[in-house]
């Protein structure tokens, strides 16, 4: 080998052009560097001659169809070559090189104008960053990569993507929001489809204060490549410090939680590292950088991932700890001395993440013998080591340290409840003494309530019981402290007690300051979490009771006139009622809160307390039997005098009788259209919805009840097995189910309550979950699929507004219920997952298509709508173990999908159809199904069925919302005839208009057209898009070579992936390639140019078009 090398060198400049590619092929990348210096000194030998090989050695590489390393080498190496291209003579050589190549991106064959597009990107991508081409060059350059941006194959678009990445100018403003190339960009971003663009895409743009929230909204992009790239990109493009510290801290949440084991990965190894530096090193700059009080869960997830990869050693800062002084072994005797919220999260952490390796490590050495056994118990003792020497010796000192913290004020209170958790997590509570010590310190901490004077204490406590984490720690701490409810129980009603006593609650003529009732009930609320029994209370020994806690401080407070007040007491009512074997009715509890949601201008805040809590009783007693308490006693009510101080709402004499569900679903509705009015900033509707309140409240309503309908549904089954058991009324009917499931679609979709942030997060999570959870549940959404289907299309229609395919809600909601209706699910026997088959509601989606494309519903059904029933239909599992009894058929379904195949006006349409047959043949085979095809008799009668299919059962409540029109004379006999009427009249069109024009811009909705290609065939992308998208519509030929047409594509955005391993596994054929040229580091600053029109003639490439003959390679 060492000779071979010897030989190379010895005789390099007698190397001719395609020797040296030959070589630049078989070597390694090291060696490009030596074979570029070789090439340049023979371009600056015979420029025009040199030109002459490498463009022959390019055609013929261009005529190279499968992907292979050589051809990745030779790309590489022309980047390479371009790199070196520091000098004017140079430069001006890559020029000549580039005008020829820019016009062969124009040929018709595919892979061809890949290929050109993928040299033209290791050319021009790879020059310097100080090289200046010329304006003629650059017009025709980004003229001929523009034009391919709307080539039919997605391979083409994505590397014409990654070649322009250094024309995008920053304009005056230097964040791009001015450059027309970007916003194109930005423009395709939202209506591409295939993930290898989006990918090529986010690898380009260039980021900026502008467009960064396009990377941002990319991290939850359905591809996994996808989202990985745009987490890639803002970890090399924006540093911590420009990033606002909301978004910085979402994005380290979605990343490091991310579904996709390589997206996680990619966060932790570059956008956390990247971030760390900024910081020069040191996680707890970096947990201060981004608001540990604001964000405590983003703070430990990312500490915990630099735990996990060594970059942050626990068990040297454990010892370092004892040594140095520091964290918890800090002399807090001295004054000053106590730990900030940053430091206090960053030593919790640690120390949890060494008593977790330790108990883990520990159990796997109990599980093993040997050296492995040693080995894994070595590793326990040395963390274990590390946790006691970071951590106090005894749990009264560490008491000790939590009270200086909680006596610090409202500063330290954050790092009081870390130290808690951490003490309870951590720490054995075993020693009395140290209980004993504990619990003092809880109860001068809860009895402790801040005064009025102090108006920093005030608003920090107020914040801390409205505090995940605060709360979660004190739970934790309470439970270690008092080994059972009854000690826990009778502590806290003391302290309780306490408050109700200094604080002047049973003096009568002293008010009580309002910051001292929210203390009370949050210390209330706090032990009522605790217990799930009234009993431990009840049985307690001291003055204060249970019912002095209901009597004295729940009741008044829910009267109260501060909002603040009275949140916080229907939420500890709510509680009260949760408990079991309480003293007094559940009856009247539930009425008050009912009447709060009723009671007329009473706040967004108290009323999504009161939901909370009447969707708390409804889990735990069943929904039927919290209305079979209350509605009784609520209209008996309403005729006598009412304890309350507000009117209720105008309509309450029609409430009074409602079941709770039919009361929340309205209440939603109402929610929707107030919100949806504040959004849009209708004054007067907007003024109404907003009263005295902020958005945020509202909000907060809505997230309230879209929780409690969630919950509701999502425990319908067991309350239906219960019901059974017990024999009387518990669970929702199954209709009821159907139509919380609706509201909760189409609610989903509504885009103006994406300013709802915990209504828009919670939907998503919601219905993902309910899919994955059983069969039956996937029968429900299936039940809901035309339901909610025609309640989004009849809001298209009332809206007024085009129906197209990027705004048809129907077609949305069609699209995600049929990606969750193929969620497989794990059986009870086997951890294998299984399909569910949905083939009796692929009988509804066909009439549903049969009746839609009929003439007297044609006119008025939105394009969009028709389509997309078509993909579900094709979609969707079928049979997945043969016919079932009483079911679809597939004699029935195969008969059904060629009359709307006869029907449909879309050769999309028709091919989905097409999709579905194909199914339901190999379906037959596999079980040796009968498809004998229809009778005439049978075809009448299935006809007849289609004319009241949907007037009974549940979609007689949800009509279909297109009206029919008139039939024109002759095509009335019957729809079979009409069909192949249709179908005929199809076939003698022939090409639409904008079908014979080509071109990508054409309506979303157009038909696609056949690849008539006769080159070598491009390798397809992993996820089969090309397949899906259509392929470039044949140029008929002529005697000039003129420039082909722009390819067919449809923009018409997938119904859904099926449910097949992540993207991982599928990369790209033509990013294999690509990947070399590292498209992170192309996108250098912008070359500064001249501002000129960019446009190119076609006759300044009219000669050198004429190397390829017919548009093809000779």
């Amino acid at each position: 080998m060492a000779r071979g090398r010897r030989r190379v060198s010895a005789v390099g400049s007698a190397l001719t052009v395609p020797q040296l590619l030959n070589e630049a092929q078989r070597g390694a990348a090291s060696a490009h560097v030596r074979y570029a210096k070789m090439l340049w000194e023979l371009a600056t030998g015979d420029a025009n001659d040199t030109r002459d090989q490498q463009l022959a050695a390019m055609k013929w590489f261009a005529t190279v169809a499968e992907p292979t390393v050589y051809q990745s080498r030779l790309l590489s190496f022309f980047g390479t070559f371009a790199i070196e291209a520091g000098t004017p003579d140079r430069l001006a050589f890559i020029e000549c090189l580039l005008e020829p190549l820019v016009g062969l991106t124009y040929a018709k064959d595919a892979t061809a104008r890949w290929r050109f597009c993928q040299l033209l990107h290791a050319l021009v991508g790879n020059l310097p960053a100080e090289a200046e081409l010329s304006d003629d060059v650059l017009d025709g350059f980004q003229e001929a990569m523009e034009e391919r941006l709307e080539d039919a194959k997605p391979t083409i678009r994505a590397v014409a993507v990654r070649a322009l990445a250094r024309l995008p100018d920053p304009g005056d403003g230097g964040d791009f929001r001015s450059c027309p190339l970007t916003r194109a960009m930005l423009d395709m971003l939202a209506a591409e489809k295939s993930k290898a663009v989006r990918k090529a895409i986010l690898a380009t743009l260039p980021c900026s204060a502008f467009t960064r929230k396009f990377f941002t909204e990319r991290t939850r992009d359905e591809a996994d490549d996808v989202r990985k790239m745009a987490y890639m990109a803002l970890a090399e493009r924006v540093p911590l410090a420009d990033m606002p510290v909301a978004d910085a801290a979402a994005l380290l949440r979605g990343g490091l939680s991310d579904r996709a084991a390589s997206v996680r990965e990619a966060v932790a190894s570059r956008l956390v590292m990247a971030w760390l530096d900024g910081v020069d090193g040191e996680p707890l700059k970096l947990v201060h950088a981004l608001n540990v009080q604001a964000h405590p869960e983003e703070c430990e997830l990312v500490l915990r991932t630099l735990l996990d990869r060594g970059v942050a050693n626990a068990v040297h800062l454990g010892r370092m700890a004892e040594s140095d002084g520091l964290g918890l072994r800090a002399d807090f005797s001295q004054p000053g001395v106590l730990m900030g919220p940053a430091s206090a999260l960053f030593w919790r952490v640690v120390c949890e993440w060494l008593h977790s390796q330790a108990t883990s490590k520990g159990l796997a050495a109990a599980n093993k013998v040997g050296a492995a056994a040693n080995i894994d118990a070595a590793a326990a003792a040395e963390r274990l080591e590390a946790l006691e020497s970071a951590m106090p010796g005894t749990v009264a000192e560490m008491a000790e340290i939590i009270a200086k913290h909680a006596a610090g004020g409202a500063r330290y209170r954050f790092s009081a409840g870390q130290l808690m958790q951490l003490a309870a997590k951590c720490m054995d509570f075993a020693d009395a003494a140290g209980r004993s010590a504990a619990s003092l310190m809880l109860r001068q901490l809860l009895a402790d309530a801040p005064s009025g004077d102090d108006a920093e204490e005030v608003a920090a406590w107020e914040e801390a019981w409205h505090s995940d984490a605060w709360l979660r720690a004190l739970a934790l701490f309470l439970r270690k402290v008092y080994g059972s409810p009854a000690e826990l129980a009778d502590a806290m009603l003391d302290v309780i007690g306490a408050l109700h006593r200094l604080a002047g609650f049973a003096t009568e003529g002293v008010e009580v300051a309002e910051q001292a009732w929210v203390h009370a009930l949050g210390v209330a609320g706090l032990l009522l979490e605790q217990l799930r029994s009234a009993r431990p209370a009840l049985a307690a020994g001291g003055a204060f009771g249970l019912a002095d806690l209901l009597h004295g401080i729940i009741q008044p407070g829910v009267r109260h006139r501060s909002v603040k007040v009275r949140r916080e007491a229907v939420r500890c009512l709510g509680l009260y009622c949760f408990l079991e074997g309480i003293p007094t009715s559940p009856a009247s509890h539930l009425v008050v809160l009912r009447q709060k949601l009723l009671e007329h201008g009473e706040s967004s805040a108290v009323k999504a307390a009161a939901v909370q809590a009447l969707g708390d009783a409804a889990l735990s007693r069943g929904i039927k039997d919290v209305d079979a308490l209350v509605v009784p006693e609520m209209a008996a009510r309403y005729h006598m005098t009412l304890d309350t101080e507000r009117p209720l709402a105008h309509n309450v004499e029609l409430q009074q009788e409602k079941p709770l569900l039919g009361l929340l679903l309205e209440m939603l509705h109402e929610w929707s259209e107030r919100f949806e009015a504040a959004a849009a900033g209708k004054k007067k509707a907007a003024r109404r919805s907003r009263t005295s309140e902020d958005v945020e409240q509202q909000a907060a309503l809505g997230a309230a009840l879209v929780e409690a309908l969630a919950r509701l549904a999502r425990s319908h089954l067991f309350w239906v097995e219960r019901q059974e058991r017990e024999g009387r009324p518990l669970a929702m009917e199954d209709a009821e189910v159907i139509e919380v499931l609706v509201d909760l679609l189409v609610l989903y979709f509504n885009p103006a309550i994406e300013a709802a942030t915990l209504v828009s997060q919670a939907l998503p999570v919601f219905f993902q979950n309910y899919a994955e959870l059983t069969p039956e549940h996937q029968q429900y959404l299936a039940t809901a699929f035309l339901a909610a289907a025609r309640t989004a299309a009849s809001q298209d229609k009332a809206s007024g507004k085009k129906v197209t395919a990027a705004n048809c809600t129907s077609a949305k909601v069609m699209g995600v219920l049929a990606q969750l209706l193929m969620t497989p699910y794990r059986g009870e026997d086997s951890n294998k997952l299984e399909a569910v088959g949905h083939e009796m509601l692929v009988d509804l989606v066909l009439r549903e298509a049969v009746v839609c494309s009929s003439p007297a519903y044609l006119p008025e059904v939105p394009k969009p709508y028709l389509a997309a029933l078509c993909r579900v239909a094709a979609a969707l599992e079928v049979f997945p173990v043969g016919e079932v009894q009483d079911g679809a058929t597939v004699r029935t379904l195969k008969q059904l999908a060629r009359q709307a195949w006869a029907q449909v006006p879309d050769r999309a349409m028709r091919k989905d159809l097409d999709t579905l047959l194909e199914k339901l043949s190999a379906r037959a085979a596999q079980f040796s199904l009968p498809v004998d095809p229809f009778t005439p008799e049978e075809v009448d009668a299935l006809l007849e069925t289609l004319l009241d299919y949907d007037r009974s059962g549940l979609l007689a409540d949800y009509p279909l919302p297109f009206d029919a029109v008139a039939e024109p004379e002759g095509e009335a006999a019957g729809a079979a005839p009409v069909a192949g009427s249709r179908a005929a009249k199809t076939a003698a069109r022939g090409k639409t208009p904008a079908r014979a024009r080509g071109g990508r811009r054409q309506q979303a909705d157009s038909s696609e057209s056949d690849d008539d290609d006769s080159g070598l065939p491009m390798p397809q992308s992993s996820d089969d898009e090309a397949a899906e998208e259509g392929t470039p519509a044949r140029v008929p030929p002529t005697g000039s070579r003129r420039q082909p047409e722009r390819a067919a594509r449809s923009a018409r955005k997938p119904l859904a992936e099926p449910a097949t391993p992540s993207s991982d596994d599928e990369e790209e054929e033509s990013e294999e390639e690509g990947d070399d040229l590292s498209p992170l580091a192309e996108n250098s600053p912008a070359v500064v140019r001249p501002t000129k029109a960019r446009r190119c003639s076609s006759d300044s490439v009219s000669a050198l078009r004429q190397a390829l003959q017919e548009n093809r390679i000779s």
